[in-house]
């Protein structure tokens, strides 16, 4: 493969786990097209679901995960501060450096990091963020899996 075309398939999936990271469900969805699509350019038939039915599977397993961690993060009620806080500090750090970043984030939404409560809220507040994470490097990986 050309340089420019590895390029534009890294941003392509870079794209993808954004997508999830900031659409949770419906962004998961969407990454799991995308990523059909890239099998489907690279492959021919009979490779094509072999590499499909095991992305359909990781996808099904993914939204599956957000759905459950997520009802469950909501009776904590902190989940929407601390998400919103945490793409908001996202959002400013893509714009300016990280320093700049904080403090503006800290200035305008004030939102603080770690949310006061116990232990175990803590952790369920912070469960559907790393989730989130964590399946958007899946699809990094795999889509990159794709290309071999």
């Amino acid at each position: 493969m050309e340089f420019i075309q590895l390029v534009l398939l890294e941003g392509i999936l870079l794209l993808c786990a954004g997508m999830i990271f900031f659409g949770g469900i419906l962004g998961t969805v969407a990454a799991t097209v995308a990523l059909s699509g890239i099998n489907y350019l690279f492959h021919d038939a009979t490779m094509f679901w072999q590499w499909e039915i095991p992305m359909l599977a990781g996808g099904t397993v993914g939204i599956l995960l957000l759905l459950t961690i997520g009802k469950k993060a909501n009776k904590s009620k902190i989940v929407g501060g601390l998400i919103g806080g945490l793409t908001s500090l996202v959002l400013f750090g893509a714009f300016a450096t990280p320093v700049i970043a904080i403090i503006l984030w800290a200035l305008v939404f004030g939102t603080g990091i770690i949310p006061k409560g116990s232990k175990k809220q803590i952790l369920w507040s912070f469960a559907p963020t790393f989730l989130r994470i964590i399946l958007g490097l899946g699809w990094i990986i795999y889509g990159n899996f794709l290309t071999i």
